[in-house]
This record gives structure tokens, sequence and C-alpha cells, in this order.
């Protein structure tokens, strides 16, 4: 490029060349006569006469253009240094908010809204620096001015959902995760927010609305959409029993136990309404099919209630039929055991406590073997190290919250310690639960159980 221009250079200073010497051997003369005045001159010097006339009025132009724009000039640069020493501020603000100053954050937060006149850039900093210092009035001041601007609206509506979580508004927070999700169904934390709230408060239709929305937007994964829509489908059924819709509770329960086979909750809530509708055979083979894949105390005493059994010899067969749909699961042993000990076969009760309690027998196992040798032999001894050791073996199964591990005696749709919503599982802190082989059941303890 560098060698293209002196190329062009040399080639002008050369056809300026070229002219003058054409110019000197022509030396020509002129004569102009205007008005009686007469003037003779050569061809070169009225040639340069013209080029410097045309040079002055180039630099004669120049000056007058910058005469004319010099004001403006100046108010642009003054402009764009205010603008400048704006955005300096809003800097400076937020690199001290990220640093938790709360005091210097709202300094700069001050001088950037005197600096700028574009208050959506300003609000922000304006809000988080309110936070900072506590100062909540401010905050929601900032944050209810920038639902006004279009592009700051959902910031807005974010920074107003977490004032009035911790205020403990969850109405007003609701109303607001509303309008956030209309604005913006797509962005995370809106999906889950907003399904919380209404799982929180019962709005179980409204949760599942949001829930299908999110899962079909990919926000949600595809198995827990699942499991979730089933519980919400639980606590549907639920509501639409106690309004006296006892055929809706029904296809709800259904449809959640076809989602969820593998939720307790789905799996009593259908059969307990079968039984309700006075259908037990189709109850127990509920039961049945929910055992397979997560069996549970509570489903042993639907499953007897709905086989109509109550001789306790022959509800030792009832147990061993359900038991047979999972029978290595520590749940299936200790049914028939309590079935065995309930009908006085000590030994039977003892051959199944024996198989599924290993090296390291939970409590529950070990307070059964307490009531056997109190029941069959009457030996306090026995009796007594039993007790002892039920003091110091595993924790036994139990409904435990896979969000905060807060455990709760009864299954519940939103956990107490957390509100976290389908959450709570039936499972041990410890590892057992599937029986091992018999040559390994000596020396090694159980393995974790499935959670359900």
């Amino acid at each position: 490029m560098t060698v293209l221009r002196i190329l062009i250079w040399f080639a002008i200073a050369a056809a300026a060349m070229l002219g003058a010497v054409w110019l000197a051997e022509r030396p020509g003369t002129v004569t102009a006569q205007w008005h009686g005045w007469r003037l003779d001159t050569s061809v070169g010097v009225l040639v340069i006469a013209v080029l410097a006339l045309i040079l002055v009025a180039v630099m004669l132009w120049l000056l007058w253009r910058w005469i004319v724009g010099a004001p403006g000039a100046l108010l642009e640069g003054w402009g764009e240094s205010r603008r400048r020493r704006g955005y300096r501020e809003l800097t400076q603000g937020l690199a001290a908010a990220a640093a938790g100053d709360g005091t210097e954050a709202q300094k700069h937060a001050r001088k950037a809204e005197k600096l700028l006149s574009e208050p959506p850039l300003t609000l922000l900093l304006s809000a988080q620096a309110a936070q900072l210092t506590g100062d909540r009035d401010g905050a929601r001041r900032a944050f209810d001015a920038m639902l006004e601007d279009d592009q700051m609206a959902f910031l807005g509506l974010r920074g107003l959902i977490g004032q009035a979580l911790r205020d403990g508004d969850q109405t007003t927070a609701l109303g607001y995760a509303e309008r956030a999700f209309a604005l913006r169904p797509q962005t995370p934390w809106v999906v889950h927010s907003l399904f919380d709230m209404q799982a929180q408060t019962g709005l179980w239709k409204a949760a599942q609305e949001t829930l299908d929305s999110g899962t079909r937007r990919k926000v949600v994964a595809a198995d827990k959409g699942r499991t979730l829509k089933a519980l919400l489908l639980v606590e549907r059924s639920r509501e639409a029993e106690r309004a006296g819709r006892d055929s809706d509770a029904q296809v709800l329960a259904r449809e959640a136990f076809g989602l969820a086979p593998e939720r307790i909750a789905a799996t009593q809530r259908l059969a307990e309404l079968q039984l309700k509708a006075g259908d037990a055979k189709r109850a127990m083979k509920t039961v049945e099919r929910g055992w397979a894949v997560a069996p549970h105390p509570d489903l042993v005493a639907l499953y007897l209630k709905a086989s109509g059994e109550s001789e306790p010899l022959k509800r030792i067969a009832v147990v061993r039929r359900l038991a047979a749909q999972n029978p290595d699961d520590i749940e299936s042993h200790l049914a028939l055991a309590q079935a065995s000990l309930a009908a006085g076969l000590w030994g039977e009760a003892r051959r199944q406590l024996e198989t599924t309690g290993g090296a390291s027998p939970p409590v529950r196992v070990c307070r059964l073997m307490a009531e056997v040798e109190e029941r069959a032999n009457a030996d306090p001894a026995k009796v007594h190290e039993w007790l002892a050791r039920a003091a110091e073996a595993p924790a036994d199964r139990a409904w435990h919250c896979a969000a905060c591990g807060a455990h709760h005696e009864t299954w519940r749709p939103v956990c107490e310690g957390c509100s976290a919503f389908g959450t709570l599982h039936w499972r041990a802190p410890g590892t057992y639960g599937q029986i091992l082989p018999p040559e390994t059941q000596a020396a090694t303890a159980l393995p974790s159980p499935t959670g359900t």
C-alpha cells in the first residue's frame, strides 16, 4: 500500500514537471482588458495565479466551516466527556456493589444519575446499593421504577420477587413471578420460582401448567417433570375428593400412577380410591405393581384391607403374595416377619428377620427380634441384647427430604424444612435395603435401597 502511494505521488510530480517544462518551452502572452484596465502577462504567471486563487478559496471555505461548526463540536465534546464520566461512575459503583460496599456504591450511583440522562442504566445500581445498606424502601422504589422501562422490567420483577419473599409476603411475590413468567417463560429461575410458590400455596393446577410449560421448553428435565407432575396429580386428586368429585379424583390418581408408579404416594392414592369405590381386586393389583418398584409398610396394611382377610394364618399367605412382587427387598421380609409374629409363628418370623438383617441389622429388625425372643422364649437376656443392638443399629428407612435432609414421620407434598415440593423419599441414611447372597451376608452390610 505504501509503495502504491509513493508511485502515485511520483506520477503527480512527474506530470507537474512535464507541464512546467511544456509551458516554459511555449512562452505565450495573455492580455486582459476590463473597464479600461489592461493586463499583459505570460501564460505561466496566469496559471500560477489561478492555482493560488483556488488555494485561497479552499482555505477560506475551511475557515468558515470551522467557525460555523465550532459551538456544536464544543457541546458534543462536553456531552461526550460527561457521558464518559457517567459511565466511569456507573462502573465504579457496580464494582463497589460487587465488593459489598453499599455506602460507596450509593455515592457512585448518585453521581452516575446526575451525569447520565439514561435512568434505566443507574436504577439497577441504585437498587443494589440500597439493598446493601438495608434501605428496603429505596430498593423497592428503584425496582418499581424499572417496571416502567421495557428492557429493565424483567430485572425489576426479579428484585421485587426477592424483596417480597424476604418480607414473607408470598402472595405479592407470586403475583410478580407470574408477571415475570409472562415476559420470559423460558428463563429457568422464573419457571422454578413460580412453580415452587404455586406448589407451596396449594395451587396444584396452576403449578402443573407451569411445569408443563417448563418441560416443553426443556427448562425442566423430562424425568423430573414426569415425577413432579405425578405428585401434582396426586394432590389434585385429593382436592377433587374433598370436593365430592370421586370420579375425577380416581381419573387423576390413575394418571399419576401411570406416570410414576415408583412414587409411593401415587400407588397409595389410587389404591385407596379403588378400595373406596368397592373395587378391592383392582386395588390389590395396584398395590402389587407399586410394591414391585417401591415397597412401603403402609402398602401392606392397604393390601390386607383390600384382601378382606382377618385370620392371622391366612393373612400370612396374603402378605406372601405381595412380597413375591419384590422378594429381595427388606420391606418384603419385614412384612412377612410381622405377619408371622401376629400369627404366633415365631420360627418363621425369626427366619425372615435373620435373612434380612445381615451383619448389621437396622433398628426395626432388632426390635422385632427382641419381640420374637420375648414372646417365643421369654428370655430377658436375649431381649435385652437385641434392644441394646437396636440403640446402635443403622437407622431405618424413613421419609427424608432430598433437598435439605429433613426427617418426616409421614409423606407430605411440601417439605416442612425447606418448602421444596416433591422431595420426600422413603430411604435410609445408612446402607441397607437389599438382601445379599448367603455367602456374603455374614461379612458384608446390606447395600442401600433404591430411593423412592
